[in-house]
């Protein structure tokens, strides 16, 4: 997968997939696609973390999933909110806990499970609540957050 993040305070992600490559994202984040891009939806992860991340983090039940079909595929995710879009290479010591809004797509072999703050002070007075997202696995993850970014 090729990607090119542009813009500024309302950045877009477009990714170039190679045929068969696929990368997965919660409902209403892609902009624009190619004809050629194939879209199945599904649980990601089993009706158990489906379940998990309506009632605790408010995300979607589904995730879509997007797949080039015989050329190279194209893919774009656009923001939500005026702010940044950063790539982060997901691998074994390399996870990433980040705020319930901050994903926003990624390639296969990702993980998207819900994480709870366990501390009672920091997820009261902390500002990001006792419920996050966990990113773990192996590939390409696309992250939105709002604002600036340093």
């Amino acid at each position: 997968m090729q990607y090119e993040i542009k813009g500024g305070s309302m950045p877009v992600v477009v990714c170039t997939l190679q045929n068969g490559e696929s990368i997965k994202t919660e409902k209403g984040a892609m902009s624009w696609m190619s004809p050629n891009m194939e879209m199945q939806t599904n649980a990601g992860g089993g009706i158990g973390k489906a379940f998990s991340r309506i009632f605790f983090t408010g995300e979607s039940m589904f995730q879509n999933i997007y797949t080039a079909q015989g050329d190279p595929g194209m893919i774009a995710f656009a923001s939500c909110f005026p702010g940044s879009i950063l790539p982060y290479q997901i691998s074994p010591g390399r996870e990433l806990i980040v705020q319930k809004s901050g994903f926003l797509a990624s390639e296969a072999g990702v993980n998207l499970s819900v994480f709870f703050q366990k501390r009672f002070g920091s997820g009261l007075f902390g500002g990001e609540g006792f419920i996050m997202q966990r990113l773990a696995g192996e590939g390409m993850v696309f992250l939105e957050f709002d604002g600036h970014v340093v």
